[in-house]
């Protein structure tokens, strides 16, 4: 889902950490990649909108590849880097900061279909979302759910649960909503296509209710205490195939060191021993600092990097989980008013080539697309047209070039 409002504070100065004991693996192949990915990078497309606030950071991706290449992997041997296992949300409804249009209805076949060509041959995962809003909710799997869950296993397709916070109670209620979590492993967790559960959505997010948990009382509670509830049904049920994390979305903000040093705080060791990975939801381009580069693929290729290097860096080792691979949960550009297919291609595989480049320095395992299908394509505002298809399925350019960035990187 879209994160909150606009974050224009400055991005933390770029700092290159010293390997510790179990980074250099991030590292190792970086070079092999690089090489392959400055083909997919050379021509990252339309320039970076007006209005954009230029900053000192990535000059460009050829240049900053190179750069980059000879600070960090000249001593390095070159080994081949592990596939990214690459997903989408497969829905049209998005979380949205202003009023919500309406969202033309879903075709279960078409939905399938599409998503089948997209993948090829490659692992692929699905992502969806389901909200918790008082007790009740845990006592069964809505069928809407259910029966998407069943249907994308069946057909071999990974399901990641995002689990949101969104209590009706104006309290909040974390302890219910860790006893949701629970439930939800005990009653998915036979099904070995469901490997992925992500408690709470953007709890660090304040300011959009209909998009981000963080607008609701207790959120950082209920990540915590959420996390560790799913973990410990995971063990007692052997769901060895189950992994349970968190996500974060990209800021710059003093109040997002503050986020990481309360996770630490209230979870300690049994919340980090309970986390199996973090996701980061970034679009650059649509939410969060103003975008740096002579173009709109160099600039999101800029900010995937800073948000990238801000959290394993800066945020991490605050909540005790510098060691945790990184999962890119969301990633999305909408077209719209001003914003055109082209546009949305030079972001994703800008963003992708980032991504690829820099994984196993940052231990990126999982990249989410956001999302398959527009809401409403005829509605002008771009938060009902994060697609790469269009409402009646119908490809955007984005769609063939999705499925290429899968085929060769997944």
């Amino acid at each position: 889902m879209p994160t909150g409002a606009s974050k224009t504070a400055p991005m933390p100065r770029i700092r290159f950490v010293r390997a510790r004991s179990g980074e250099t693996r991030r590292r190792v192949g970086v070079r092999l990649t690089a090489l392959v990915t400055m083909l997919l990078v050379g021509a990252v497309g339309p320039a970076a909108p007006s209005g954009a606030v230029a900053r000192g950071a990535d000059p460009g991706p050829k240049a900053s590849m190179m750069r980059d290449y000879v600070a960090h992997t000249a001593s390095l041997s070159p080994v081949p880097a592990a596939p990214l296992q690459f997903g989408i949300y497969p829905g049209g409804a998005a979380g949205t900061v202003g009023p919500s249009g309406q969202v033309k209805p879903e075709v279960a076949a078409l939905r399938l279909a599409a998503l089948e060509q997209l993948r090829g041959d490659k692992p692929f995962a699905v992502h969806l979302y389901e909200s918790y809003t008082r007790p009740a909710d845990g006592d069964s799997v809505p069928s809407w759910l259910a029966d998407q869950i069943l249907e994308y296993t069946a057909n071999g397709f990974e399901v990641d649960l995002v689990l949101a916070y969104r209590p009706v109670a104006a309290a909040g209620d974390s302890a219910g909503f860790a006893a949701f979590a629970r439930r939800r492993v005990r009653q998915l967790g036979g099904n070995r296509g469901v490997t992925s559960l992500q408690v709470t959505n953007e709890a660090n997010i304040a300011g959009a209710p209909n998009a981000a948990d963080g607008a609701y009382r207790g959120a950082s509670d209920a990540l915590v205490k959420g996390v560790i509830a799913a973990k410990d049904e995971v063990r007692r049920g052997g769901f060895t195939h189950l992994q349970v994390g968190f996500n974060w979305a990209y800021g710059t903000g003093k109040q997002e060191a503050s986020f990481w040093s309360t996770l630490g705080k209230k979870g300690g060791r049994t919340f980090a021993s309970a986390v199996d990975w973090v996701g980061l939801d970034a679009y650059p381009g649509t939410w969060g600092p103003p975008l740096a580069g002579a173009t709109l693929g160099a600039g999101a290729r800029s900010a995937t990097l800073d948000a990238l290097r801000a959290l394993r860096s800066n945020y991490l080792p605050r909540a005790g989980l510098g060691d945790k691979p990184l999962h890119f949960s969301e990633s999305g550009y909408p077209t719209g008013s001003g914003r055109t297919e082209q546009m949305q291609v030079s972001v994703l595989r800008a963003v992708v080539a980032a991504i690829v480049d820099y994984r196993q320095q940052y231990d990126v395992t999982a990249y989410r697309w956001f999302d398959l299908r527009d809401a409403d394509s005829a509605n002008p505002s771009f938060e009902s047209q994060y697609g790469i298809t269009r409402d009646d399925y119908s490809p955007k350019a984005g769609f063939s070039a999705y499925h290429d960035l899968v085929a060769t990187f997944g």
